[in-house]
């Protein structure tokens, strides 16, 4: 088991998976932390038009030729956090958007808006997604 996210509604399903673990025999290493959701599909969506818009405009501008795929990597390499993954006992750090938390995502997102306006790109924030209605909430 990866994760599981244990509140009230879920507590009664914690305890099968539990005694499945320990009749393996083997020694499992139990950490406890608040759940936080993933990033959500609206935020990957509108992350994606950015990087499409964002490429769009510079190449219109000239100031070269790339891909929506390669501004991701590049503004990725910048702005994202990078989060502990752990493959066969060993740790290594890497920078990854699907691996961010939604509260992450959002500053993400806020930092790659900052980045376009300061150079002049005007992004689109649909007036109905995620973002826009988080910002709507914090006063942004």
């Amino acid at each position: 088991m990866d994760d599981f996210c244990l509140h009230e509604t879920t507590k009664a399903q914690l305890w099968p998976v539990l005694k499945e673990l320990v009749a393996s025999g083997k020694r499992y290493r139990v950490s406890i932390k608040e759940w936080h959701d993933k990033r959500s599909v609206s935020q990957n969506a509108l992350l994606w038009k950015w990087n499409g818009e964002i490429a769009g405009q510079l190449v219109k501008a000239g100031k070269g030729t790339f891909t929506g795929e390669q501004l991701h990597e590049y503004l990725k390499e910048i702005y994202c956090p990078a989060k502990a993954i752990t493959v066969m006992g060993e740790t290594r750090y890497v920078k990854s958007t699907k691996l961010l938390e939604t509260g992450e995502m959002r500053l993400y997102l806020d930092q790659l808006n900052t980045w376009a306006r300061q150079r002049g790109i005007r992004l689109t924030i649909p007036a109905r997604c995620e973002y826009q209605q988080l910002r709507t909430q914090q006063g942004a």
